[in-house]
């Protein structure tokens, strides 16, 4: 199930629900469109606020009740039901390929700090790590993993010992 975008008019706390995961307390959400759905969260407050985007998911709808998801809209992340400002709204293939290759950007991102920051701590101990040290680290390596058949091994940059 794709979600849909909404904005969130009013939520309204209905009580708790025991679960295999524990106890959990369930929250009706009302959106600007005037549909309704029924969401648990472990929490005792809504993660939410009136007015914010949410990405919601029904999951299940029974004598006008429904049920679902209420997640958090992820930002640069469209799902197709709204365009995103900056892709075309005439294809829809388009902008899923544009929401695939920012997804694809955020996790080389991740993947190369998390990479740079185990090099750093390797390096030193955790009260001298510089974390612009491992940023910089972090940059190399998505720029050498994005183009790995051009880096120029021999040149002196190669030795990270100032990537600035």
């Amino acid at each position: 199930m794709i979600p849909k975008v909404k904005t969130i008019r009013s939520i309204q706390g209905s009580g708790t629900y025991e679960s295999p995961h524990g106890l959990l307390y369930s929250f009706e959400y009302e959106f600007e469109d005037d549909t309704t759905i029924r969401a648990n969260h472990k929490s005792q407050q809504s993660p939410f606020n009136v007015g914010d985007e949410v990405n919601v998911t029904v999951k299940g709808t029974k004598d006008d009740f429904s049920w679902g998801q209420v997640q958090r809209k992820m930002e640069g992340f469209e799902f197709g039901d709204r365009p995103s400002p900056s892709t075309s709204t005439s294809n829809s293939v388009t902008r899923f390929e544009d929401r695939d290759a920012n997804r694809q950007s955020l996790i080389m991102s991740q993947w190369a700090i998390r990479l740079a920051c185990e090099w750093e701590m390797n390096q030193a101990p955790p009260d001298k790590v510089d974390l612009r040290n491992a940023i910089a680290i972090a940059k190399q390596i998505k720029k050498y993993a994005l183009d790995l058949e051009n880096v120029d091994t021999t040149a002196p940059e190669m030795l990270l010992d100032n990537p600035f």
